[in-house]
């Protein structure tokens, strides 16, 4: 170790250009104005010490080195100087607050992809650039984005004092977006529908309660309420295209499993040639339109109408049939990962997860829509017995069982690639796993076999992601069994 003197406590960024850095956590806020990335700030003994090891290294490979260059040694100090500026993180332990903030944008951090799904291979991060912004104007996101930080890193740590600081933050969120919303300038900002956004995801991550349910609702709802108030306004950028297509999505998630109908603004743009042209496969979010609003229409009758089934075998032929414009994508195929990839790279770990949860729901909205084809089946039997109306009762239960064991195969498969990856979005592609044990639970030939292997991974997903919702989800299994 020598001794360095007083070097500049400030970023890598600022010492660069010999700019004052303001040391404001997380990031530094001449970083956060010019768009740049903030590496943070090197720890005390950084300031004072520099640590030699390896300049002794090189200089003894240097010596035994007889055929290296001066030319090839200089290339290859900078190529890893920047290998190093690349990965760097702060070397001084973060307080708590920025360590969440860290996990979040780490484990958390969804994207947005285009419409040819070529552009931005690892996806465009609609979340920072808000972020940002709201770092400099006081706006709620950062402190929401905090407290969804807290929520997972007391989960993962089993640490109650962890989960209590966020819900703590997240009321303070609270109180910030009701401010906001206030503001008629600030109201239905990029940055309000996705304060509402994160707030429902917060209460899926913490999950601490039985009525976290209806609060995810209701601030999922708040969010669609501003999404429909902005109207097109929202599409003229990436940042706002990507936050509606978030909302949209887990909106439709949402009423796929509540069977609630879809909001009508939604089933409007969806017919929007215009804005669908910036959308990543608009034909499949209308095929889970029209599912949405069957299964709503279910929900209101009590019963399947001949009708009902007749338009829920359409869909499942085609969902069956639908193919994105995507390279990797081969039909009955499911994406894997490359033989020769661990996932280290993040912008592979964003591609694999979507392709991932893109297949996932192309077979999940097939067996949602079987359900409704198998209860008219059985009522015809009742109503009309006949060989011919056995015979289609069979060929729906088959067909449905194929596609069941299908999914929890593939489940299994995804379960341990996720697991073994060295990405952290291995945490959202942990999360999503429960989307398919949620419909094989509700699938009409789901045994009590069925219910024992989704008890056991919905409980894997809990251990080994962090998901608390998974542990939720075992506890209720294990009621029924």
């Amino acid at each position: 170790m020598g001794f360095s003197g007083r070097p500049s406590k400030g970023c890598a960024p600022c010492r660069a250009k010999r700019t004052k850095c303001d040391l404001v956590q997380p990031f530094c806020t001449q970083c956060v104005r010019k768009g740049k990335v903030c590496f943070g700030y090197r720890n005390e003994q950084d300031l004072l010490f520099r640590n030699e090891t390896s300049l002794v290294l090189r200089k003894a490979k240097r010596r035994n080195d007889e055929s290296g260059s001066a030319s090839s040694s200089s290339t290859s100090s900078a190529d890893s100087l920047a290998v190093l500026l690349s990965v760097r993180s702060p070397s001084r332990r973060a307080a708590v607050g920025d360590e969440a903030i860290y996990h979040f944008f780490a484990h958390y951090n969804e994207k947005f992809f285009a419409a040819s799904g070529q552009e931005n291979q690892g996806g465009f991060d609609y979340i920072l650039p808000v972020f940002k912004q709201d770092i400099i104007s006081g706006g709620p996101l950062p402190e929401i984005i905090k407290a969804n930080g807290l929520a997972a890193l007391g989960n993962v740590k089993g640490a109650p004092e962890l989960l209590t600081a966020a819900r703590a933050a997240q009321s303070k969120v609270l109180g910030r977006l009701n401010q906001q919303l206030q503001d008629p300038k600030k109201a239905l900002s990029d940055s309000s529908i996705l304060t509402c956004i994160l707030l429902a995801v917060f209460e899926n991550i913490i999950c601490d309660s039985p009525h976290a349910a209806q609060a995810l609702t209701y601030h999922l709802k708040g969010a669609a309420t501003l999404a429909e108030l902005r109207g097109v306004a929202q599409f003229t950028s990436d940042v706002g295209s990507g936050i509606y297509a978030r909302m949209r999505g887990f909106m439709l998630a949402h009423c796929l499993q509540t069977r609630d109908p879809l909001p009508s603004f939604i089933l409007h743009f969806l017919q929007d040639d215009e804005i669908s042209q910036r959308d990543f496969e608009p034909a499949f979010y209308k095929l889970l339109a029209r599912l949405c609003q069957l299964r709503a229409q279910h929900k209101e009758k009590g019963y399947v109408e001949e009708s009902m089934a007749d338009e829920a075998r359409t869909l499942m032929d085609e969902f069956e049939a639908w193919q994105p414009n995507i390279a990797e994508w081969k039909a009955e195929e499911r994406p894997s990962l490359p033989t020769d990839s661990s996932m280290a790279q993040s912008n592979e770990a964003y591609r694999y997860v979507w392709l991932a949860t893109t297949w996932i729901f192309q077979r999940t909205a097939r067996i949602l829509a079987s359900d409704l084809v198998i209860e008219w089946a059985r009522a015809d039997v009742l109503a009309s017995p006949s060989s011919l109306a056995a015979a289609t009762l069979d060929d729906t239960l088959r067909a449905q069982i194929e596609l069941c064991e299908e999914l929890k195969e593939s489940t299994i498969y995804y379960l341990k690639t996720f697991r073994d990856t060295e990405s952290a979005m291995r945490t959202v592609g942990g999360y999503g796993l429960l989307w398919p044990l949620y419909v094989l639970s509700t699938a009409s030939t789901s045994t009590v076999e069925t219910m024992q292997w989704i008890a056991v991974h919905s409980e894997q997903i809990a251990n080994e992601f962090g998901v608390r919702q998974g542990k939720m989800m075992a506890d209720f299994m294990k009621m029924y069994i």
